[in-house]
């Protein structure tokens, strides 16, 4: 007779969400970006993905483009976004079976939190950017800083890497799952024990040798991560 299966208990479950593309069905970043610069911000993001500018002297360059108010930015990125399909449900199985959640995105966090508070989701750790004057005082011209966790490496930049983030979280015998979707989370992916990816991320990842899972769903998303850490008793 097989004994019964352990309940689920992810309490040793460290889940790191890139946030743009990610959380959210579509880049919305890109969106903004189009809707406020026509097609200026492209030769910063090609640039990113041929390796020959960082990702935060992209995103940087491409906020440097916005000459309104900073507030139209957030506007642009916020009010249109909607969740990944099974997002919500998701999160809330994961912190209600006892894991440990966070959003680390180079994305900006006003957009971020707008967007939370709207869809009314519990709350996660969030590291993520601030837009602010680039001359210190007034803007535009505006530029980004990124939380004061994020790291540096040659991909990302300096002080927007975000291992510097999983690296303070990540506690003994953590499992840690990676979600991402761009080239900002190449180094999470590098790192982590399970592997959730989209877009360009599959192919860094498939580039690297990284295994990952291939992120369409999230509620199959949360089966196979459940499958990963309930332990199963073995059959005398």
């Amino acid at each position: 007779m097989s004994s019964p299966i352990a309940p689920t208990d992810l309490s040793r479950l460290l889940v790191v969400l890139d946030y743009d593309g990610t959380v959210t069905d579509r880049e919305y970043n890109v969106l903004a970006f189009q809707k406020l610069t026509g097609d200026a911000w492209r030769v910063f993001e090609d640039a990113a993905r041929r390796g020959e500018i960082s990702h935060a002297e992209c995103i940087d360059r491409e906020v440097g483009l916005i000459t309104t108010p900073k507030q139209e930015l957030i506007a642009a990125n916020a009010d249109d976004a909607r969740l990944a399909d099974g997002f919500s449900e998701f999160l809330e199985a994961l912190l209600t079976d006892g894991a440990r959640v966070a959003v680390v995105s180079a994305g900006f966090r006003e957009a971020i939190e707008q967007l939370w508070r709207r869809e009314k989701l519990p709350p996660v750790e969030l590291f993520a950017s601030e837009i602010v004057p680039r001359d210190g005082v007034a803007g535009p011209p505006w530029t980004v800083v990124f939380d004061r966790l994020f790291d540096t490496c040659p991909t990302c930049g300096p002080g927007a890497c975000k291992t510097g983030v999983l690296r303070r979280l990540r506690g003994t015998g953590d499992t840690v799952a990676v979600f991402g979707d761009g080239v900002a989370d190449l180094c999470l992916a590098r790192e982590a024990d399970i592997v959730f990816a989209r877009g360009v991320l599959t192919e860094l990842c498939e580039r690297e040798g990284i295994a990952y899972h291939r992120l369409s769903d999230y509620r199959r998303a949360l089966a196979q991560l459940t499958d990963r850490m309930t332990p199963q008793t073995a059959t005398p």
